[in-house]
This record gives C-alpha cells, sequence and structure tokens, in this order.
C-alpha cells in the first residue's frame, strides 16, 4: 500500500483511510506493507501486525518485491508505475484531488493541474481496478476511464455494469462503539457545560467558514454564550490556506476570536474525535461548485458515527444522506439567515436534536470498515491484471481523421463494417 500523506502522530484523511484498510486486510490473513512518505518510526498510528517502510521514490518498485498486489493513492504511486507492470494495481481514487487543487492555481499557477491531470492520466489508463467514495465520483470517473479506453466494447462485455473495474469504497466507521466523551473543560478550557458549542473542524479552500461568521451576530444575539470551533490543518507546509486565514482575520476584526471563535490544534491520532465530541452539534458549510458536488465529506461521516447533529450546506454525497435520514438540516450555500434557522431550531428543540443523533449512529452503523471495504477483500482474495487496459489506449484520431468532416469518416466506418453494403 502506497500511502501518499504522511502518517504519524498528527494524520489526515487519506492517512486515516490507509491505516484503516490496512486493519481490514490484516484482519482478513494478508500480509501488509504500508509505504509511507515520512519515516516509518513515526507511523504510531499504524496497529500491529503491518510493516511500515520509508517509500522511496525511486525504488517503489522494488519495495514491491515479493507482494500479490499494489494499492495506491495520489502522485507518489506514478513513480511505481514507471517502475514495473507486473503486479496487479488498485488506484484509490475516493479523494479527487485533482478537483480540489483547481482551487489553488492562484497561489500555485497552473503546473499543479497540469501534473494532477497527467497523474490521472497516466493511473487510469495502467490501473487494474479503481476505486472511489460515491455513486457521483463513480459515474465522474467512468466517464475519464471511457475517454482513455478503458470503458470499452471487451470490458462491458464481460462486466455490463463495471464493478469489476470500478466500485464505490467510501470512508468507513471505526469496528467499536465512539470513546466515552471526555469532559469538555479538559479540551475546551474556559467553556462551561452550558454553553451552545458548535464544530467546524478543519479548513480547505473549498469550505466556506465566512458565511458562520456572517452568522455569528444572530447566533451570540440567540444566546451569547455560542462558541464556534475551527481546528487548524495538521499540515500546513503541504496546503494553501488563504480561506482559513481569511477566516481568522475576520473574525479577529470583528472581535470574535478567543471568545466566539475559537482555533484548535488538530488533535493525535488517538484522540482525533475529542473535539467534536464536546460539541453540541456541527456546521459544515461549503461553496458551489464540483468540488462539492463530488465530495464525500468524510468529517461528516465520522460526525454520525458520534452521533453529533450536522447542518450541512446543500450539495455532495454526505448532505444528501443527512436529508435522506435526518440525522441533521440542510440549508441552500452562502445564507446565512437559514444557517441560524437551522441551527436554533436543533439548539431549542431537543428531541429533535436527540433524534438526529439517533439517525445518524444507526446509519453508521452500516458503514463499518470491514462493510464498505468489501470491494477490496474480493479483488484482494483474486488480484488480477487487466489483460485488456491497454488495448484500446490512444484513441484520439490522427490529424488528418480529425480534420475530416464527421459525416465523412462515419461513411468510411460504415462500409468498413458492412463491407460496402
Amino acid at each position: 500500500m502506497i500511502c501518499p500523506e504522511a502518517v504519524r502522530r498528527l494524520t489526515a484523511g487519506v492517512g486515516t483511510r490507509f491505516v484503516a484498510l490496512a486493519d481490514v486486510l490484516r484482519e482478513e490473513g494478508h500480509d501488509v506493507t504500508l509505504a509511507i512518505p515520512n519515516p516509518a518510526s513515526e507511523a504510531e498510528a499504524v496497529g500491529e501486525g503491518i510493516t511500515v517502510v520509508t517509500a522511496s521514490p525511486d525504488s517503489l518498485g522494488s519495495q514491491a518485491d515479493g507482494h500479490d498486489w499494489v494499492l495506491l493513492h495520489g502522485h507518489l504511486g506514478n513513480h511505481y508505475l514507471s517502475q514495473r507492470d507486473d503486479l496487479p494495481v488498485v488506484i484509490d481514487l475516493y479523494d479527487p484531488f485533482l478537483v480540489e487543487n483547481l482551487h489553488y492555481h492562484r497561489e500555485l499557477g497552473f503546473e499543479p493541474y497540469r501534473n494532477d491531470h497527467a497523474t490521472w492520466k497516466l493511473q487510469l489508463g495502467n490501473g487494474d481496478f479503481f476505486l472511489c467514495s460515491s455513486e457521483e465520483q463513480r459515474l465522474f470517473y467512468l466517464g475519464w476511464l471511457g475517454a482513455l479506453g478503458r470503458v470499452n466494447p471487451l470490458t462491458l462485455e464481460n462486466d455490463p455494469t463495471l464493478h469489476g473495474l470500478i466500485s464505490e469504497l467510501p470512508f468507513g466507521t471505526p469496528e467499536s462503539d465512539p470513546p466515552a466523551p471526555p469532559a469538555r473543560r479538559d479540551v475546551l478550557p474556559g467553556v462551561d457545560d452550558a454553553q451552545p458549542v458548535i464544530y467546524f473542524g478543519g479548513i480547505y479552500d473549498w469550505y466556506d467558514p465566512l458565511v458562520v461568521l456572517d452568522a455569528m451576530p444572530a447566533l451570540l444575539e440567540a444566546d451569547s454564550r455560542t462558541v464556534v470551533v475551527f481546528v487548524d490543518h495538521p499540515h500546513p507546509e503541504d496546503t494553501p490556506l488563504s480561506v482559513a486565514a481569511e477566516a481568522r482575520r475576520v473574525a479577529e476584526e470583528r472581535g470574535f476570536m478567543g471568545d466566539s471563535v475559537r482555533f484548535e490544534s488538530w488533535r493525535p491520532f488517538d484522540r482525533r474525535f475529542e473535539l467534536p465530541q464536546v460539541c453540541d452539534l456541527a456546521l459544515v458549510t461549503h461553496q458551489r461548485g464540483l468540488e462539492t458536488d463530488l465530495s464525500l465529506r468524510t468529517r461528516v461521516v465520522d460526525l454520525l458515527w458520534l452521533g453529533l447533529p450536522v447542518v450541512a450546506t446543500e450539495g455532495g454525497t454526505m448532505s444528501r444522506v443527512i436529508d435522506e435520514i435526518g440525522a441533521g438540516v440542510t440549508v441552500p450555500a452562502g445564507d446565512p439567515q437559514a444557517m441560524v434557522a437551522a441551527v436554533r431550531g436543533l439548539f431549542d428543540d431537543p428531541p429533535a436534536r436527540e433524534a438526529a443523533a439517533r439517525a445518524g449512529r444507526s446509519w453508521a452503523a452500516t458503514r463499518r470498515w470491514r462493510d464498505v471495504a468489501a470491494p477490496l477483500l474480493e479483488f484482494a482474495a483474486r488480484p488480477e491484471i487487466d489483460l485488456d487496459k491497454g488495448r484500446f489506449a490512444g484513441l484520439a484520431p490522427h490529424a488528418s481523421e480529425a480534420e475530416e468532416p464527421i459525416g465523412n469518416r462515419l461513411q468510411r466506418v460504415m462500409k468498413r463494417m458492412w463491407g460496402g453494403r
């Protein structure tokens, strides 16, 4: 397993996912090696029985010696694909990083986009089996796979649903029940149990924390003790954080910082749930756009497992789930008034809040990592190279054909098919 993000005491989404899947594979009887980009000695989050190595980009191919198949995600896997092609490869596409990184071009220029695009072309063209997070993502990636010749007459004939090519493996929930919540005063010093506390979490550039700050005056008017909790990114050196910086600036400028708005540090892996556990409900607000449409919002999976009611912006898989199961309320994007009404509606109606919590916990109980990992476990039992994956590569027409009128080209194709009849 080639994990592109650091796995250490402070571990974020991709690292958490790889650690969880490594555990599931180990429990199923597989010998698992987890290759990470940081020193293996830092991987405190990894359970016993899993071999951890520091990924060496120049020798990832040889590091895979003795293994039966490979799982990879992100750019680090490109090094492996350039070094060998004799093992079945699973490409994990759960995080559509090309779409996410489109938000960073003003800070980073266009080179990351070119690199991401080349990465997807390489990996979607050469993988043998693909994983994604949702039905929405699956259709999006099938478009890419079709453009690269991976959805072709042979694959469709042998597998009409194409689930043998790409399947959903969303973010899962732990096998155990949530840990006992800590005392609020120990996690948020100076905040007492009577105060309404709202969890937001980390801020990426496609989130909309500013609408929360626009809603703060009305929230404080309803209850002056209200606190909103944001969380600093664990790896600020790796991720542009312009929206987070703007949220800090606005909170300070409006006098919210410290009392009504708190920025907390990212918690170590073994304490990763303690901040939401001492909150009363959660806010997940994002902007309209392609990233939202394709997102899973993995934090919402955790929040429902913890039994925290969620007020979320409309759009994306998890907002749809919240509506369908009644785990909270969804509101239009960029509408602070609707958000305040939803938040106050839950605070003022404890039975509704408890019903939302129960709905979230019931849904999360069906999403244990072992359950959602079923497509990967099925592949792991019979790993195979797709022998047809290169047969339809390079489908772009030659320049002479591209310039030819489409009608003439179709006539030629029909004549070939029907022998001139």
